[in-house]
């Protein structure tokens, strides 16, 4: 279990460190991607402690952790998407997709539980 922990943690950092490595959006997207790149790259310290912790993550954390996983990747992928894709299918696509990733981060990290990851 502390492997998957550690494991999971790390490959979380590099997806935040992936996301936070693409630089250039279209104009149309470029204020708010930008933000939630900022945003996402916040969570960095939280996964370093999350990683480094010798205590155990219970496993409702655990999968939390998980979903937000699942969550960071789509928004990487949002978020390369708005730095390289088409901008006509960008401005189709846009406010659809961009709710749906919101609310994916926000659940994932709604299932966190502060006092079990750092207490």
């Amino acid at each position: 279990m502390e492997d998957d922990k550690a494991a999971l943690s790390q490959e979380l950092i590099g997806i935040v460190n992936e996301i936070s490595s693409i630089q250039e959006y279209r104009i149309t997207v470029k204020k708010q991607y930008t933000n939630l790149s900022r945003r996402l790259k916040l969570l960095t310290p939280m996964l370093e402690e999350i990683r480094d912790s010798k205590e155990p993550l219970p496993d409702d954390s655990v999968k939390a952790l998980a979903s937000l996983l699942t969550a960071l990747q789509s928004a990487k992928d949002l978020l390369r998407f708005g730095s390289e894709g088409s901008k006509i299918y960008l401005v189709d696509r846009l406010s659809l997709v961009e709710e749906n990733e919101g609310n994916k981060l926000i659940k994932s990290l709604s299932h966190l539980r502060a006092d079990a990851i750092f207490f």
